[in-house]
């Protein structure tokens, strides 16, 4: 009896160990997709009773183990398809299509992707695509399963981007049954993106303005200046061409957002630039990750600009477009060692405004003498905490000092000369002696005697 009571024992134990593996496989683990693994499906195995019996001894009790269904998954090749079926619908202009991957039960997310579509129309795409990125979770049960996806939108801008380049977007896709389809029930900017939400994705009815060297995207609030300020913003981006001597590289165009809608424009991109009225975001390449943005998204405020001397919303443009037209030469794989916003935004305020004598220039309503008065004549070159303080009385201050530097570099040394400078300093953004470095190289002078020579400019000539 001892043996029988052991054997029963053993049966005991194997069959619910058994039981326990075969849901594992069959089940839960099933839910957990990889890329490129199939879910898993099959039923319980129990494992069979090897003990010997008597005819004295009862045999052991049927298995009670049943069939357990597969459960229902999403796998990264269903997700693959689902991207692919989605991008084919834009390539082949099938806007029924493209709806129709959004799940039924969210009108609102239905909506939004036609006014996607409707908008991506309108720009001109050298080339658009959507590709799967990586599945970033899934997770399934009998009757249902969830994935997220982060998901790539692949495009180039004609005239504007030199090569394709990303948005990355998080999908969150359900399947209802072992057989049913996909469907999208949710779309989001994927996590760390500064480059979501395009205009494409945050306006209903986006204008589109195109010129040779600038592609215009406007809400409702700025549609008509796009459409009066188009030919003045073609004749800005062609004065900032103009004037650059650093050789190829640069920008081919620029892609520029307008609206009047404060809360949208802090949102586009992802910028949140709360103190700015115009802002440059530079945009990755497709398949690289080296920390140089060969492309960039202009957006500005136009508020204050509707019932200006047109010639005043030219220097913002100018100034914007300076930064995109030498954004891809910046090294931005990690944080830079030595202060240089000063570089970075003094080039763009004296780009803008370099056609102005000191004389002609105001500064908060000023003159800059007057200016320089009133704040002082610098001893140290600006900071990047001054320059881009979020106080703006300190930031104006930073900006002003930052345009008098590269202003006086330009009168010293002359403009392309600035333009080296800016070439060394950008090139090796993160070196701990980035703009030490470039003083040397291209200027012949060390970082203390250009500071000591600057402020006897900004002393004697403004």
């Amino acid at each position: 009896m001892a043996r029988s009571g052991s054997s029963r024992a053993a049966w005991a134990v194997g069959g619910v160990a058994a039981m326990t593996v075969s849901l594992a496989v069959g089940g839960l683990a099933a839910a957990k997709v990889r890329p490129g693994h199939p879910a898993a499906s099959g039923k319980a195995l129990v494992a069979p009773h090897t003990a010997s019996t008597s005819a004295s001894q009862s045999p052991p009790p049927p298995s009670t183990a049943t069939s357990t269904a597969p459960a229902v998954s999403i796998s990264y090749d269903d997700l693959s398809a689902l991207v692919s079926s989605y991008s084919a619908a834009l390539g082949s202009k099938n806007r029924a299509g493209f709806v129709s991957v959004v799940d039924p039960g969210q009108p609102k997310l239905a909506t939004s992707q036609g006014q996607l579509f409707d908008n991506l129309r309108k720009v001109p795409f050298t080339s658009a695509k959507y590709s799967l990125v990586m599945v970033d979770a899934s997770d399934g049960g009998p009757q249902d399963a969830t994935a997220t996806a982060t998901v790539a939108f692949d495009h180039q801008i004609t005239g504007v981007d030199s090569v394709p380049v990303k948005e990355n977007y998080k999908w969150t896709v359900q399947r209802h049954g072992a057989t049913g389809p996909l469907k999208i029930t949710a779309i989001s900017g994927a996590a760390s993106e500064h480059n979501y939400p395009a205009p494409w994705d945050a306006v209903a009815g986006l204008t589109v303005v195109t010129r040779p060297k600038v592609v215009i995207m406007a809400d409702d609030t700025s549609a008509s200046f796009a459409k009066s300020h188009a030919d003045a913003m073609e004749r800005d981006a062609e004065y900032d061409f103009a004037h650059w001597t650093g050789g190829t590289g640069i920008a081919p165009g620029f892609s520029i957002f307008l609206t009047a809608d404060r809360s949208r424009y802090e949102g586009i991109y992802s910028q949140n630039r709360a103190e700015s009225v115009g802002v440059t975001v530079p945009i990755s390449a497709v398949g690289k990750n080296d920390g140089f943005y060969p492309s960039s998204r202009i957006a500005v405020d136009t508020t204050q600009y509707k019932n200006v001397d047109p010639a005043d919303a030219d220097i913002v443009f100018k100034h914007e477009m300076a930064h995109a037209m030498i954004g891809p030469f910046e090294d931005q794989s990690a944080s830079s060692e030595q202060d240089h916003l000063w570089a970075i935004e003094g080039f763009a305020e004296w780009e803008s405004q370099r056609m102005y004598s000191t004389s002609e220039l105001l500064y908060d309503g000023a003159t800059l003498h007057s200016y320089v008065k009133k704040h002082g004549v610098p001893t140290a070159l600006p900071t990047d905490s001054q320059v881009y303080s979020s106080d703006s009385a300190t930031s104006a201050l930073g900006y002003f000092y930052a345009h008098m530097t590269i202003r006086y570099m330009a009168d010293e040394y002359g403009p392309k000369k600035v333009d080296q400078f800016m070439l060394a300093v950008y090139k090796h953004a993160t070196a701990s002696t980035c703009v030490d470095d470039a003083m040397k190289s291209v200027l012949g002078t060390t970082t203390d005697q250009f500071t000591q020579a600057y402020a006897k400019w900004v002393r004697n000539s403004v």
